[in-house]
């Protein structure tokens, strides 16, 4: 890999790492889902510097070209990144089906002490 893909490579990562951080000091994101982010971050620029680790950990595995070793890694990461969207949407629907199951007798609750304050008004 030549110098000037390199740095380019470099900074695109920094530029991403400017990004996530931004996101989250403006409160945009959470920080433990900005965890994974930071780690690729640290991958990818480890990647960017001693570009070789791609050819040797493709030879560990037994792939030849490490082009192919980029893109099983790239999979791998949309997979895990896929599996906690789906772990934290499901976590929120069963939140949000709990709340509603809160509010609904909640609001229940209130048509009686309503209906409760109409009764003992009308008997003054």
């Amino acid at each position: 890999m030549n110098v000037e893909l390199r740095i380019f490579l470099m900074a695109v990562v920094l530029i991403f790492l400017f990004i996530i951080t931004r996101y989250l000091v403006k409160k945009k994101l959470n920080l433990k889902y900005t965890l994974a982010w930071f780690a690729t971050v640290v991958v990818l620029l480890i990647l960017a510097i001693f570009p070789q680790l791609v050819t040797l950990l493709g030879n560990l595995i037994g792939i030849e070209t490490p082009v192919n070793t980029v893109f099983l890694f790239a999979l791998i990461f949309i997979l895990i990144i896929l599996f906690t969207l789906t772990a934290i949407v499901s976590h929120i629907n069963v939140r949000i089906y709990s709340l509603t199951q809160k509010q609904a007798i909640l609001e229940k609750r209130v048509r009686e002490l309503e209906a409760e304050l109409r009764q003992a008004n009308r008997e003054e």
